[in-house]
């Protein structure tokens, strides 16, 4: 019998449990399992938790995300076929549980709610767990949060309320942890405090999530500053609006297309946006390529990547040098292919994609871009990155205006579709080589400084560009805008300052003597702290015992801990815990952009490494079983008749682990001795 402890159960948890059912049910040997499941909530939905407001949404399209394997994944062990979340949706299993059997009509293109989504990864463990094959008995450690994890000389012994479960081998999936406050932020908390003893109402946020709780306190009467303009910001705006009763309206038929009008239900109080870039995220396009369809790369490819590693001293790369140059070349070959394709016709875009790919240099690219399309036309890199024109700067009502204009015609573009805008196929393309990327990034495949400045400059460019959130949010903050519901024309650079004297916050915008006060600040980050911030005492405790290290590319760190290829937790002494992995956000450092769902039909990278993860431990108990098998041998070999003892009485496995809390939902045949 061999122990397993999966340490979080959400979707990366799932991911490794999947792994190991179809492991088990293909093993021919059916080698005793016992598999303990911890997690502090209900398993599956991790941070999609299914008591969230149906306005909170997630942020890709429905036919985009699934949670089983397919034929496309390479590496990551047998099959277990399920259904993708649309797949789920419109089948009676995605149905409420009173309406009628059958096919449900869904909008496979649309953007659900992240409560839903919850319920989809809910199910998918229940339906994995049915597929357990007898000789794997699962043990169910719910709404318990694992507080210790220690080695304990033949073994691992997981930990929580007083009670230790001894495990063979253990998987660390605990996904997005609380962090530390630092000491500025610790500083300002103390002030906040110390002023309410002048202005009740003040308020400070730096943990947004769960959202509902974090601005319960607010009123119609307060002035709420959000610092930032990304993800979580929309879900903060829309907590505070249409989950308060305001409802968004079409503005009618003398409006564009999509424009909508916000009418106030008088519970919403005054919002203040502001970022470091002044801008908000992009727009998600319409969704034109379906499940399968994905820009693939024609310049930067895996193949290219490892050339230059290869070709590379030390085999470090340079971000800005050596991927920046490629990745443009694909987001031009995406986006003049648009362009020629809706100003001419197919056969243009097609003639021009084949002198593109045998262009030689850039000069001869840029030659070619010259003789087919107007200066005015061609994308740039500069305007994307910073796209506010310097007259916008001239004044905060300026600012106003323009910004107001680019949320629409980014919402126009939305519109027309990731294939059929130009500007939108060149931006998905760093959505679709992800991959890719991702290959160049991982396991310190930069060279430090390089590294920095990956996550410091191009990641947020990505994200806006890339990332943002469906197109109906900025529609949504438009209506919101037009109403004086909310402000966001504090200009690049704006910053929030506490005033102690005043016992307020003031927003301070690009123009001097240009601010607004807020009485709750609000810090729109979803926190992904490295090690040495995680508020939790497990990982405190794992680095105590030297179990985990923080990942390091030189004197740099990240975020994550250390991890191998295999997702083998290196300890703190650097030798690989072949019984221990981790996987998801704990590795984020080691591992580029590891919070990403899985997709149908694209060799997901959750996939592949739960996979690989899962692979070496039944490598690792098959090894083991050899030896065993060979001990035994020899020791038969050894005795005499008379020496033989005596045979024992069947032993039932939960006899030998006592089980306090757990639940038993897979019965075994009793093991003899």
């Amino acid at each position: 019998m061999y122990k397993i402890a999966i340490i979080g159960l959400g979707p990366r948890g799932l991911s490794v449990f999947d792994r190991i059912i179809a492991h088990a049910r293909n093993d021919a040997s059916a080698t005793p399992l016992e598999l303990h499941v911890f997690d502090g909530k209900e398993f599956g939905p991790g941070c999609h938790t299914t008591d969230q407001g149906a306005h909170l949404l997630v942020n890709t399209v429905a036919c985009q995300m699934t949670q089983f394997s397919d034929d496309t994944v390479r590496g990551g062990g047998p099959l277990l076929y399920g259904p993708a979340f649309a797949d789920w949706l419109s089948s009676k299993s995605g149905s409420a549980a009173d309406a009628q059997p059958g096919h449900v009509d869904i909008d496979r293109n649309g953007y659900y709610s992240r409560a839903l989504f919850g319920d989809y990864l809910r199910w998918c463990f229940e339906y994995v767990k049915k597929l357990a094959p007898l000789h794997v008995t699962i043990y169910l450690h719910n709404y318990s949060t694992v507080e210790d994890l220690e080695w304990k000389g033949d073994g691992w012994q997981v930990s929580y309320d007083g009670q230790g479960y001894p495990a063979d081998f253990v998987f660390l999936t605990t996904g997005h942890a609380r962090k530390i406050p630092n000491d500025a932020e610790t500083d300002l908390t103390r002030k906040v405090e110390a002023g309410r003893e002048r202005n009740p109402r003040l308020q400070l946020v730096l943990e947004p999530y769960p959202i509902r709780n974090a601005v319960s306190g607010v009123t119609e009467r307060d002035t709420v500053a959000i610092e930032g303009m990304g993800l979580t910001t929309c879900d903060l705006v829309a907590q505070l609006t249409s989950a308060r009763g305001g409802v968004f309206e079409p503005c009618g038929k003398t409006e564009p297309e999509g424009r909508l009008r916000y009418r106030p239900s008088g519970k919403e109080p005054r919002i203040l946006l502001y970022a470091r870039s002044g801008l908000p995220l992009t727009a998600r396009a319409v969704n034109q390529k379906g499940v399968f369809g994905q820009y693939k790369a024609k310049f930067l490819t895996l193949a290219k990547v490892e050339e230059m590693r290869a070709a590379t001293p030390g085999g470090q790369l340079d971000f800005q040098a050596q991927i920046m140059p490629l990745l443009w070349c694909d987001m031009q070959f995406s986006y003049y292919f648009s362009y020629l394709h809706q100003r001419h016709d197919r056969l243009t875009a097609l003639v021009f994609s084949n002198e593109f790919l045998a262009a030689e240099n850039f000069e001869a690219r840029q030659a070619l871009i010259d003789k087919h399309v107007p200066r005015r036309d061609q994308l740039s890199w500069d305007a994307m990155v910073n796209p506010i024109p310097a007259r916008a700067l001239q004044s905060r009502r300026q600012y106003d205006d323009w910004l107001r204009s680019f949320m629409w015609r980014d919402f126009e573009q939305a519109m027309l579709g990731n294939l059929n805008s130009p500007i939108k196929s060149a931006c998905d393309v760093l959505r679709d080589v992800r991959d890719v990327i991702r290959s160049a990034i991982d396991f310190a495949g930069l060279t430090e400084q390089s590294h920095r400045w990956v996550l410091s400059e191009f990641l947020p460019i990505m994200n806006r560009l890339a990332v943002g959130p469906p197109k109906e949010r900025i529609a949504q903050w438009l209506a919101l805008i037009d109403a004086g519901v909310m402000r966001a024309d504090f200009g690049p650079g704006a910053r929030s300052v506490y005033d102690e004297q005043g016992s307020s916050f003031v927003v301070h915008s690009h123009w001097s003597g240009e601010s607004a006060p807020a009485n709750v600040l609000v810090r729109a980050r979803a926190a992904l702290p490295g090690p040495l911030e995680d508020k939790s005492p497990l990982m405190r405790k794992m680095l105590r015992h030297g179990i985990v290290k923080p990942f390091m590319n030189g004197s740099f760190h990240p975020g994550g801990i250390t991890v191998d290829r295999n997702m083998n937790v290196v300890g703190a002494n650097g030798a690989v815990q072949e019984s221990l992995w981790a996987l998801g956000t704990l590795v984020e450092g080691c591992k580029f952009y590891t919070f990403v769902l899985p997709r149908p039909g694209a060799n997901s990278t959750t996939m592949v490494d739960a996979g690989r993860a899962v692979g070496r431990m039944m490598e690792a108990i098959a090894q083991r079983r050899k030896r065993t098998r060979e001990a035994q041998l020899g020791a038969a070999v050894a005795f005499t008749p008379a020496e033989a003892p005596a045979p024992a009485e069947p032993v039932h496995s939960l006899d030998v682990w006592p089980q306090q809390g757990a639940q038993r939902i897979a019965v075994e045949q009793p093991a003899t001795v």
